[in-house]
This record gives structure tokens, sequence and C-alpha cells, in this order.
């Protein structure tokens, strides 16, 4: 049964009551007057059972069902009423209001009521449309890419290598050559990177046939350009006779006349274009560009795993703990700021940390305990880092901070601001601020040492003697 069906029903009984009742009070009640003790009592149950009837209407029909019969039982009430005891009918407009007031107050909530639901049903319905729109256009992709994997199997060998690839050089010189053995005969492949930073293309691979002429415009002639700009991909027969280049410079010296260009393009952007041309006229048809385009698509999407590839990398250099690099990092970051220093004779500052009475924390806290105390101290050696500066987590609760263009005077103030702060910083351990202290030990490249052993081993000798002298202290000699 519908909604609107019971709300019917449930007028129609409504109705059905209050004539009833109506007409129980105006005729049955009088005529009963004088033969029925205890009348009262009728008359009161008659009146209540009338003002649940009277609050039905206001909450089915509003204003205007409950106004009428509302208005209605006053009426037709009162000779009746008023015969019997006036004090009944000064207590039935009392009872009739308030039960009117009741019943405009559930109409008002129930119309609300529905009003939210009609707005969430249109919600609904707009949301299921835009889910069903969604769901065609996945299917109109999942379409797309079921073509793309049935091309792609055509081009097994080179999708085989491209699997294998990890960085930029090697993606670029397994296309560059794969799609040589390709078209063979006369062509002559290029493959051109964009730069990010100036937008403009940079040849990165070459490849020719004997006897063709190396290309001279490093920055793409004409064609390459247009490709970039309008990320199309282009197909020319005769560069002589296209009206919609006009040849002229370098470009116009070189020996190439039909060519085939794909932009390399991943996620509305371009990466690169690769190119295969030939001195011949009309080389190349729809099924070479086919043919070019899917080793693009291959060649786009392997550039872009490297990136991710590279970016994964980045990822595994920070110490999931404290946020900070870890020590394969440090070393390699190590070695290289030896180099330069050495090279530009500049130096440099290493400060070797460790927390005092770590096994302490652990011991009587537990270990999630000392893994708040590593936070705290990762914290607060990331916010004194400048510039160019590495902080890392050497091992355990050892930490190690390379502080750029630094000398042994510098090293010092920094080591002390550094040991200061974390005696500055309590943690909380199971509602207790517990002060956590810090021995350091510093090494200055090139005057303590000029080899990466030598130098830590400098700064570690330092650090055990800090500790030795008492904890919570900073050795520099």
């Amino acid at each position: 049964m519908t909604p609107f069906i019971k709300r019917n029903l449930l007028i129609a009984v409504s109705a059905i009551l209050f004539t009833g009742l109506l007409y129980g009070l105006n005729s049955s009640v009088p005529a009963l007057r004088d033969h029925v003790q205890h009348l009262e009592l009728i008359v009161i149950s008659l009146m209540i059972m009338m003002s649940l009837v009277i609050m039905l209407f206001w909450s089915l029909l509003g204003v205007f069902g409950g106004l009428a019969s509302f208005l209605m039982a006053m009426i037709f009430l009162y000779r009746p009423l008023t015969d019997l005891n006036p004090y009944y009918y000064s207590n039935l407009i009392m009872v009739f209001s308030l039960s009117s007031f009741i019943g405009y107050y559930v109409y008002r909530k129930v119309s609300v009521s529905q009003q939210e639901y009609t707005v969430a049903m249109e919600k609904i319905q707009e949301d299921t449309n835009l889910i069903t729109n969604h769901m065609k256009n996945r299917g109109a992709e999942i379409s797309a890419m079921r073509e793309k994997v049935a091309s792609l199997f055509k081009l097994k060998n080179i999708a085989d290598g491209l699997s294998l690839a990890r960085l930029d050089e090697d993606i670029i010189r397994t296309v560059s050559e794969k799609t040589f053995r390709l078209f063979r005969k006369d062509s002559r492949v290029l493959l051109f990177m964009v730069d990010e930073k100036r937008k403009e293309l940079n040849l990165s691979y070459t490849l020719k046939s004997e006897g063709r002429n190396a290309f001279l415009v490093k920055n793409g002639g004409i064609f390459d350009r247009w490709v970039l700009k309008n990320m199309k991909s282009l197909l020319v027969k005769d560069i002589k006779k296209d009206f919609r280049f006009s040849v002229d410079g370098e470009e116009k010296e070189d020996d190439s006349t039909s060519m085939i260009i794909k932009p390399l393009i991943m996620e509305s952007s371009v990466l690169g274009i690769l190119r295969v041309d030939s001195p011949r006229e009309s080389a190349f048809g729809q099924y070479e560009l086919r043919i070019l385009d899917i080793i693009g698509e291959l060649a786009a999407v392997a550039l872009q795993n490297a990136r991710l590839y590279r970016r994964t990398e980045e990822l595994a250099v920070r110490d999931s703990l404290t946020g900070l690099y870890v020590y394969r990092y440090f070393m390699e970051r190590l070695d290289e700021e030896i180099k330069r220093a050495l090279r530009s004779n500049s130096s440099f500052a290493l400060l070797m940390l460790d927390i005092d009475d770590f096994k302490d924390f652990n011991d009587k806290y537990g270990h999630i305990s000392g893994d708040v105390v590593l936070k705290n101290i990762g914290r607060i050696l990331g916010s004194k880092a400048s510039a160019g500066d590495t902080v890392a987590r050497y091992g355990g609760e050892e930490f190690v901070f390379l502080a750029l263009n630094c000398d042994r005077k510098g090293a010092l103030k920094l080591a002390n601001d550094i040991r200061e702060e974390i005696q500055k910083s309590p943690v909380t351990l199971r509602r207790r601020k517990c002060s956590v202290t810090v021995s350091i030990g510093t090494a200055v490249l090139p005057e303590d040492a000029k080899f990466r052993d030598d130098l830590i081993g400098e700064a570690d000798r330092r650090l055990y003697k800090a500790k030795a002298e008492g904890k919570n202290t900073v050795c520099s000699k």
C-alpha cells in the first residue's frame, strides 16, 4: 500500500469518526440526559475523542482542514453542550485549541520532512544519473583500452624491451633502436625530449641510415614544433608540397622529404616527440603512422613508469618513524658533499648525536614510548636544518646532521642549540613529562679529516667522549 493510499484512507476514517462523534454529541447525548447516570463521563470521553479527530485533521489536511473541523465542531456543539453544562463548552474550547496546536505542529514537521525527502530523492536521482553516465564513459574507455591492448601485441618485442628499462636514457635508447629496426632502409629516427623549464624540445637520440645527413636543428624544426604545440601525430608525404608548412633556414638544407611524427603524451602533457623521416617522397602512409603511434604510446607509458619508479626510490630514502633520511641516503650525500667541498675548497660540519640513557626509556616505558622520543628528536633536528643540510637517522638512537658551509665555531653553536632545544622539549610518557638529553660529537671537513670514514670516526669518537664527560654535552675537539 502506497503512502498516498494510506493517507487518503486515514482521512476517510477521520471524517467518519468526526461525523459520528458530532452526531453523538449533538443528538444522542441530549436524548440520554434524563435516562443515564454519570452522563458527564460519556460527554468527556466523546470530547476527548473529538479533539483527537480534530488533531488528525490538522495533521493530515493542514490549516484548511484543521480550521474547518475546529469551527464546525464548535458551531454544532455549542447548543447541546451549553444546555448540559456551560462549563463543558469552555473546556471544549481549550481542549480543541490544544489539539489544533499539536496537530498543526505535527503537520509542519511532516511537511518539512516531505520536502527534505523530496530533495533527497532528487539528489539520489541526480547521483544515479551521474553514476550511469560515468559507467557509460568508463565502458567506452575500457573498450578503447582493449583496442590498444590488441595493437600492443603487434609490437611485443618493443614492449618487452621497455618493460625492463628503469632509466630515461635506457628507454630513449631502446625506443630509438627498435623504431629504427622497424623502418630501416633510408630512414632516420629522431627522439626529442621536452625541457620542462624552458618548454622547448631538445634532441636526445638519433639513428640514421648510411648516407643520411645529421639533423642540425637540435631544438626541433617547424614540423616538430607543430606536433609539440598541437599534441597530434603528423604525416607529411612531401615537405615541398605540403601547404601547411613553410620550410626555411637550416631545415631547408636537410635531406628529409617525407616524415611521420608522434608526440609522447602522458596525462595531457607532452614528454617528447618521436620522428621518423626519409629522403624519399611518400615513404610513409597511414599504416606506418599507426605503427609509430603504438610505439609512442609504449614509450610514453615507459617514461611515466620510470618517473614513478624514481619517485618511489625517493620515498624509500626516508625513515618511516622520524621522517629523516635513512643511513644509505646519508652516506651517498656525504660522499657527494666531501667531493664538492674538496673541489671548491669549502668546509662543512658533521654532527653525530646519541640519546642519553635511551635504553632506560625503553625498559621503563616500553618501545612505543621510545618511538615517541625518537619522533620528537627527529622533529627538532628537522627544524634546525638549513637549505642544503642533511639530517638522517644513523641507526637505533643515533642521528647525524650534515651542516653545509659550517666551520668549527658554527658547528659548536649549532650542536649546543640542538642540545638545549631537546633538553627544553620534554616528552609525555604515561602522563609524566620526561626530560630527554643528547650527547653530540662534531667534526669539520677538511680540518679534522678529508675522507668519509675518517670524518665519521672522528665525530663518533667525540660523541663517546661527550658521553664519558657526563652526557648532555657537546665535544668538538
